[in-house]
Formats: structure tokens, sequence, C-alpha cells
């Protein structure tokens, strides 16, 4: 007869944390063998161009959060830990006005963000957001050995990436970026530039993957705006927002919003001003495993 009692059961009991801007609390269940942690970064918001009747730019889109999954031994956790999950960053509304930065995500002993009292979190740096030219900056991966209580079980760290540049003043498209290239998470595409006579489509979000099938598409006609990222929780990915639209008089088109963890799609370049897309809030996932 197998002996059996050793092994851990397939029971599985899994929480969704969404952001609330306040640490919240998790507690273990009795029974609890293994905790697997997947901690994900909010994204960058989109930049908004300088507007002008003459040309301009397109707003650059803003970065992805990161991301670090974990698996620890339930008996080295306390009953209770406490999670902060990062707000994603609010696109641009003003003439030349940068994308908000996307937060950190924090699991820890206490409701503090020190690294005395972490497990884990999804980056060192935030996801940046978009200017009126340049993407946001990617956040620089989490070194989880900085994290003290991290040494207590198995992580990987996952880079964010940056977002996609802005299309330039003579009426170019804004940049593109590919799904599912490097990581499970993406940037926004660019918003597209203008002239005073031609204007540049804004950029999309590309994939070739059997998994996000779906092609998140910038504006393409003057001032149109550029669609929402999408993603799906099995398996675990997404897309940020596509680029707006330039155009020669008016408001450019509005940069769609992120997925989770997903940075804003820039708003095309235009005379008035428009709205660049927001980036996508954190997500913390805990699975206990009987």
């Amino acid at each position: 007869m197998l002996d059996l009692s050793h092994i851990p059961s397939q029971q599985q009991q899994t929480t969704i944390l969404y952001a609330t801007g306040n640490f919240q609390t998790w507690s273990k269940p009795r029974n609890a063998k293994f905790i697997e942690i997947f901690c994900l970064g909010a994204g960058g918001g989109g930049g908004h161009s300088l507007t002008s009747a003459a040309g301009t730019t397109g707003g650059g889109s803003g970065a992805s959060g990161g991301i670090v999954r974990g698996l620890i031994p339930a008996f080295l956790l306390p009953d209770t830990i406490y999670i902060q999950v990062g707000k994603g960053g609010a696109g641009a509304i003003t003439s030349g006005g940068t994308g908000g930065s996307g937060g950190i995500s924090y699991i820890a002993l206490q409701p503090l963000t020190s690294e005395q009292t972490l497990v884990c979190k999804s980056s060192t740096t935030v996801a940046g957001g978009g200017t009126n030219t340049s993407a946001g900056t990617a956040p620089t991966i989490s070194v989880v050995a900085l994290s003290v209580f991290g040494n207590l079980g198995l992580f990987t760290a996952i880079a964010g990436v940056a977002g996609s540049s802005a299309g330039a003043n003579t009426g170019t498209n804004g940049s593109n970026t590919s799904a599912l290239g490097t990581t499970l998470v993406t940037g926004g595409g660019g918003g597209g530039g203008k002239t005073a006579s031609v204007f540049g489509a804004g950029g999309s979000i590309i994939s070739a993957s059997a998994i996000l099938t779906t092609q998140v598409n910038g504006g393409v006609t003057a001032g149109q705006n550029g669609a929402d990222g999408y993603g799906t929780l099995q398996p675990f990915c997404g897309t940020g927002g596509a680029g707006g639209a330039g155009i020669t008089t008016g408001a450019g088109g509005r940069g769609g919003d992120g997925w989770y963890g997903c940075g804003g799609g820039g708003a095309g370049g235009g005379s008035t001003a428009s709205k660049a897309g927001n980036g996508g809030d954190g997500l913390v996932i805990i699975t206990v495993i009987t």
C-alpha cells in the first residue's frame, strides 16, 4: 500500500486581491501546507502631446508592471499577512502632460513597505508613465533577496516592459508593441503625431499568439480613439491600451486603457486637449495548497 500521508493534496483555495489604495489583510486557512503567490504591479498611464495647430507629436504610452511569483511553506508564515496592490497610473489630460506612474504591489508581514517587513514586491521602481514624446520607463526588476522574508520561499522575478514611443510631429504613426513577446503583460501603444495637414495613426498591440488572438487597434481615422487592452486570468496574460490617432484640427484620439498590470495608450496629437489611457491596476493572487 502506498504511503501518501506526506504528499500535499490537490485541493486549492485561490484568493484574488484588487487595488484599493490601502493595505488589505489575508488570513492563512487551517491545514495549509504551501502558499503560492503571484504579485503583479500596476501599469503607467499614457502621455499627452503638446497641443498645436502646427506639427506636434503624439503621446508616449505607459510601461507595464513587474511580476514576482513564489512558493512558501505555510508553517513559516504568520496567520495574517498584508497586501497592498498597486494602482494604475492616470492618463494625462493636459497639453504636454505625463502619465501617472503605476504603483508597486507589496506583500508583507506588517502594513509597511520597508524591505525588512516584505515577503516580496512586484518591482524595485514604479512603471513609468508616458510623456509628450517618449515611452514610459520600464520598472526595475525586483531584487527578491532584499525582501527579507522572501528568503522563506522560492521566488522568481520578471521585469516589466517599457511603453511605446509616440509618432513624430511629421504626422507619423505611433509605435506598436507586441503581446506575449517577453512577458505576460505589455505597455501601451504610442499616440499618432500630426502636422497642419497630415495625421498619423495610433500604435496597436499586436499578437501572434494562439492565446491573445485579437489585435488591440490604435486609432486609424483622424482623431479616432485607441482600443482598450484586454486579457485572461487563465492563463494569465494581457495587453496595454492602443494609441489614439492624431488629427490636424481638434482633439486627438484618446489612448486606450490598459488591462491589469499593463500600460495606457498615448493620446493622439491635436490642436486641443484629449486624454491618454489609464494604466491597469496591479493584482495579487494567492493560492493555498492543502
